[in-house]
């Protein structure tokens, strides 16, 4: 009994020493097979790397909101199984911060891209966020991304304008817009306003702007009184919309670049009631006059022949001659009144006396025909040239000068024919008789 106890218990010992054994190797195996599996997943996470970073806007103004977009790719052989991503920052704020918390695996040769919507609530500067991957049982992955906030606007500025405004005139005023920032603008619009104040254009879309690039527009405005003309100038920075305004002070006045006819060499003929008043009309401003007439006002009353002469167009320093006939019954001056328009079509109107005083009166009904025929004149015309004429074109004494020429010819033709000799001759003969 004693020795088959004792084998019985030394079999069971053996029993138990070998289940240690099989056990012990059992949770080796299990171990060094799980070592083996993370050194093959790190290996493997090794391979994945961020290769594409984007940031929309590309320089951020301050509280404006973006994206960061995130490219990774798998340049290994093997799937990597990815947990989470996501972007560390304890200045930029994330929000969508839990769109990426499960995210699955990234197979060999693959790219899978992420997409953070952030906002800048901070001051300028440059922010480090940092993107952040979580490999499952492999680790991670950490990539700071340099977002630069800055806050610099869209600069406006005038480049033309009048010193003052007509009434019911259009002003032409030019202005740039210029983009100073280290990244592109778009959807930039321009638009005009103010009280008392009207424009062609309601706004002038400019659209892209990139770095350092300006563009100019020209508005056309009408001020009705003394106001502030401003310039809004919209754009965007990525998806947020800025503004920039220009204010301009609008000074009520006569345009100082406007066309301006002044009439001089005037003279004034008078034949009883009928009043003839030439002279020249001359452009001394710097815009062209156009359609340009002079006829007469009240109290004279244009007749004919020329009741109205049409001038037409007059360039700055141009000058025309003029002829307008009326009647005048017993007053001291007649009102000459000349009309023009400016490039735009403005119609404008200007009026000079001519004083009759100095006139000598006409013949009373009892006078000769002869007498009422000829009339009576006086001059307001300053010395002229050649012939007394003065610097008008029309005021050359054409009839005069061909009656000068044709003499000229008869006297070459009778001297060639020898008839000036055989006059002398004759002449001679009488003498010596």
């Amino acid at each position: 009994m004693r020795g088959g106890k004792t084998r019985m218990e030394f079999h069971n010992m053996m029993n138990n020493l070998r289940f240690r054994w099989l056990l012990i190797i059992v949770v080796f195996s299990l171990f060094a097979g799980a070592a083996a599996a993370a050194t093959t997943a790190e290996e493997a996470a090794s391979y994945v790397g961020v290769t594409s970073v984007s940031l929309e806007p590309g320089v951020f103004m301050q509280d404006d909101s973006g994206t960061i977009v995130v490219e990774v790719t798998n340049s290994g052989s093997d799937p990597v199984s990815i947990a989470r991503a996501e972007i560390l920052s304890s200045e930029i704020q994330v929000l969508n911060y839990q769109t990426y918390d499960s995210v699955g695996a990234i197979g060999p040769g693959n790219t899978m891209k992420f997409t953070f919507h952030v906002q800048a609530e901070v001051t300028d500067g440059v922010y480090f966020p940092m993107f952040y991957l979580d490999f499952t049982n492999a680790g991670s992955l950490r990539y700071p991304i340099a977002m630069e906030v800055e806050s610099t606007p869209v600069s406006v500025s005038v480049v033309d304008a009048p010193a003052s405004f007509s009434p019911e005139t259009r002003n032409k005023v030019t202005i740039s817009v210029n983009n100073p920032r280290k990244n592109t603008v778009t959807s930039v619009t321009v638009t005009p306003g103010g009280g008392g104040i009207r424009t062609t254009q309601g706004s002038i879309f400019i659209g892209t702007l990139g770095p350092d690039e300006g563009k100019s527009v020209t508005f056309d405005v009408w001020a009705d009184r003394e106001t502030d003309l401003a310039f809004d100038v919209s754009y965007r920075n990525g998806l947020n919309t800025h503004h920039s305004t220009l204010t301009m002070p609008v000074t009520i006045g006569g345009r100082e670049t406007a066309a301006e006819l002044v009439v001089n060499n005037v003279e004034v003929t008078r034949s009883g009631f009928l009043v003839t008043i030439s002279g020249d009309v001359t452009n001394a401003g710097l815009e062209d006059a156009k359609a340009v007439k002079v006829t007469v006002g009240s109290p004279a009353e244009p007749t004919d022949p020329n009741p109205v002469y049409v001038v037409g167009s007059l360039e700055p320093d141009d000058f025309s001659s003029f002829e307008v006939t009326c009647t005048v019954q017993g007053e001291s001056a007649v009102p000459l009144v000349i009309h023009y328009r400016d490039s735009d079509g403005t119609i404008f109107e200007k009026t000079e006396n001519i004083s009759l005083r100095n006139s000598v009166a006409g013949p009373s009904e009892s006078g000769a025909a002869a007498g009422n025929l000829q009339g009576s004149s006086f001059s307001q015309r300053r010395p002229g040239g050649l012939f007394g004429f003065g610097n008008g074109v029309g005021k050359v004494p054409v009839t005069e000068i061909a009656v000068v020429i044709v003499a000229a010819v008869l006297v070459l033709v009778t001297w060639r024919k020898g008839y000036l000799a055989k006059a002398a001759g004759l002449i001679q003969k009488r003498r010596q008789g």
